[in-house]
């Protein structure tokens, strides 16, 4: 097992000097390789798979998370910005990589040497890519976005026309590589509106494989990848399974283990009398003498302050209630009931050391379910000034 601190988006060199930090996040990348290649089974052989790596890898650290799901048999990657691609690249990961989200013109060509994909949605974006193809030298890969209901980022099936004509008077130097959408209720209990979604998506795809019959179609999501497997077409981009949580309504269809784990140290440990108070604006009052830890991570590190006098910790495997309110850099809980708490101590915020078959292990699901959130949220905030801990790696 080799171990190693990394942090894919803190400005400070690493590991810390002088010794361990105050907090950390701690990432299997074996359960990451293993997530990845029991959704590459899933799918089977002629269905490709890209794995989503936007916003720090879902807060596991961007780099890790390409490296782990290309190990486990990802053969794309997806991002939502020029940034996060770039990084990518920046760190030798050579995978076929989609920026999913609106590029900036003045990134085109930074994105189409560094053999990025890219999103279109309109002309101007097309003549954009053609001119930075041109000065480059190399072709520009567009994937176009259909918005089949999402409501977002898209062109209508039936507003394909322009862009298509745009694409065709463009061909050299940009290539038509693929077509994809964004189910709005893939995970929701009735599927009416997914198929409805889906119809919607084989009609702009009919029509953008008269231009290019080879493209690669893709529109399912973790959710959808698990539930519909007539929706796979050539791809699918799983998200949130890759890293162990399968959405509601597709647990059990594939094995996927969670992948992180926050912990922070105990800070200060103090009996507080009947009636005082902990925390800004007075908000929990002991109703009897407590002893109160606090615990060095706070809303800066990604708790979320909705779980003031609601969320829990975990310490020397004990479930304690967080009180007060959450504060930038701290937060406390009541430990009375753990029978020894010295400073030093680690509280696990999320996860487990012992892993998700642990007793004490205080999942990301149950941790957003407190607070009236996703799991998606809960890990996408863990902030860069929190160290990741890579276990595991190849």
């Amino acid at each position: 097992m080799t171990t190693a601190l990394v942090d894919h988006g803190a400005a400070w060199p690493l590991p810390i000097a002088g010794g361990s930090p105050s907090k950390r996040a701690v990432v299997d990348a074996a359960a990451l390789r293993a997530n990845t290649a029991a959704l590459r089974r899933h799918v089977g052989e002629d269905v490709a798979l890209m794995a989503m790596v936007k916003a720090n890898g879902y807060g596991h650290g961007a780099v890790t998370a390409a490296r782990s799901a290309v190990d486990g048999g990802a053969s794309w990657l997806g991002v939502s910005s020029a940034e996060e691609a770039l990084q990518l690249r920046t760190a030798g990961i050579d995978a076929r990589l989609l920026v999913v989200g609106w590029t900036h013109p003045s990134s085109h060509s930074a994105l189409i040497l560094a053999g990025v994909e890219v999103m279109v949605l309109d002309a101007t974006a097309v003549d954009s890519l053609a001119a930075a193809a041109r000065s480059s030298g190399r072709p520009a890969l567009v994937h176009i976005k259909v918005d089949t209901g999402m409501g977002r980022l898209g062109l209508r099936p039936e507003e394909l026309g322009p862009l298509l004509q745009a694409l065709r008077a463009q061909i050299p130097p940009v290539v038509l590589s693929g077509i994809f959408t964004h189910f709005a209720d893939a995970d929701g209990v009735d599927p009416d509106f997914t198929e409805e979604q889906h119809r919607r998506f084989v009609v702009a795809v009919d029509a953008a494989r008269r231009l290019a019959p080879d493209l690669v179609a893709h529109c399912c999501n973790s959710a959808a990848t698990l539930r519909f497997p007539h929706m796979h077409h050539d791809m699918v981009r799983p998200g949130i399974a890759v890293y162990g949580y399968p959405p509601p309504g597709a647990t059990g269809v594939v094995e996927v283990r969670p992948a992180l784990s926050m912990l922070a140290s105990v800070a200060q440990v103090k009996t507080v009398r009947t009636g005082e108070s902990v925390g800004y604006g007075r908000t929990w009052r002991a109703p009897s003498a407590r002893r109160i830890a606090t615990i060095a991570a706070g809303y800066a590190d990604g708790v979320h302050r909705a779980q003031s006098n609601r969320g829990q910790v975990v310490v020397a495997g004990v479930r304690c209630p967080i009180v007060g309110r959450v504060s930038m850099d701290q937060l406390s809980a009541d430990v009375t009931d753990v029978p020894a708490v010295s400073v030093g101590d680690e509280a696990v915020l999320i996860g487990s050391p012992g892993g998700p078959d642990s007793p004490d292990w205080l999942g990301a699901d149950e941790v957003a379910a407190a607070v009236d959130t996703i799991s998606y949220e809960v890990l996408c905030a863990i902030s860069a000034r929190v160290p990741r801990e890579v276990l595991h790696q190849p």
